[in-house]
């Protein structure tokens, strides 16, 4: 009974939140519901958990949830997804007392959320997934989680045994985490124009599994490539089981399994949550490489964090970042570097 008076309080609290202001509210009721009954999450009726993913990481969460979303509902799926990015436990009770019915019922063929990679061992307790992608554990809010790997280790022991894993080849504690799990499914980027390397005076981090050093051969993004330890056996492999390829930046193109695809957004670490959201496609929707492209030249971020306006003949290159991260802000600045354009920073 509990759960119904918390479901029903939701529910009230949404539609007056609807009347008032769509576009808010994504929290707010599930986080007052569940002062009613802690464990809500774990009584909504009628979830397939072998068809819930969770999308968690340091970056690129928003945008590959919102990429997924986008290709699913584009070949017919019925999904339910927290696109506001309200990543903590709210945020999903929020999602799932929306889209139930008023005895809980959950009536979809996947949900998809993208979930804070602090948060997911306590969002897993009630809503066990058994798909998880991870898109990279980087330096990141620093007020919060101290050293990324905190939240490696706080992950670590979560995630794993019935779980299937989609996992950053080409990001070492990422791609830690397939001695998790016998479900792993890989997925990368080849090397590319933007592709750099750097010399030994830059540092580098320690491996995961032996805490020798880690040396990447090339770098896609700052922290991210092809990588190896210099003591154990942790590496990428040499080919992702999902790889985009032939990447060209001037014509906002890629590869795919031989299918070409329009890039949205033609930015490096962009390429990563494409291939992240093709694997998802292929492996969880049964969605083939051909049936995505056609999403692709419809997808528009919501609320994303790299957008280009046009203002008064003027174009603007809009990056918006959190600027204790310092491998997002190297990033910013090699896609400013690497534009032959005249600009004003």
């Amino acid at each position: 009974m509990k759960f119904y008076i918390a479901l029903w309080f939701a529910k009230i609290i949404n539609v007056i939140i609807n009347i008032v202001d769509k576009s808010r509210g994504s929290n707010f009721s599930g986080e007052k519901a569940m002062k009613i009954d802690p464990q809500m999450v774990a009584h909504f009726k009628g979830i397939d958990y072998a068809k819930v993913l969770f999308i968690t990481g340091t970056n690129g969460k928003s945008t590959t949830t919102n990429l997924v979303h986008h290709i699913f509902k584009s070949n017919g799926k019925k999904i339910i997804a927290n696109l506001e990015g309200a990543n903590l436990i709210y945020g999903v009770a929020t999602a799932l007392s929306k889209a139930s019915t008023l005895t809980g019922k959950i009536k979809a063929d996947y949900i998809i959320f993208e979930t804070d990679e602090r948060y997911l061992p306590l969002i897993y307790k009630q809503l066990p997934a058994e798909n998880i992608m991870i898109t990279n554990l980087q330096k990141d809010q620093v007020q919060r989680n101290g050293d990324p790997d905190f939240i490696y280790r706080k992950l670590f022991p979560t995630i794993g045994g019935n779980v299937r894993l989609f996992l950053n080849n080409e990001e070492p504690r990422t791609k830690s985490f397939d001695e998790n799990s016998d479900k792993i499914i890989t997925y990368g980027v080849e090397r590319h124009e933007e592709s750099f390397t750097k010399d030994g005076t830059y540092p580098t981090m320690a491996c995961p599994k032996c805490r020798h050093k880690i040396v990447c051969d090339y770098y896609n993004n700052d922290g991210v490539g092809k990588f190896h330890c210099v003591n154990c056996g942790h590496r990428s492999d040499d080919t992702a089981d999902y790889t985009v390829t032939d990447v060209n930046f001037a014509d906002r193109s890629f590869k795919f399994e031989d299918v070409s695809f329009n890039m949205p957004y033609d930015t490096p670490y962009m390429c990563y949550n494409y291939a992240g959201a093709l694997a998802v496609a292929k492996e969880l929707g049964d969605i083939s490489p051909a049936e995505a492209a056609k999403a692709f030249g419809e997808f528009k971020n919501v609320g994303g964090r790299f957008e280009i306006l046009k203002y008064k003949g003027k174009t603007i290159k809009y990056m918006r970042i959190k600027q204790e991260n310092p491998e997002t802000l190297q990033t910013c600045i090699n896609v400013m570097a690497a534009d032959p354009e005249k600009k004003m920073v």
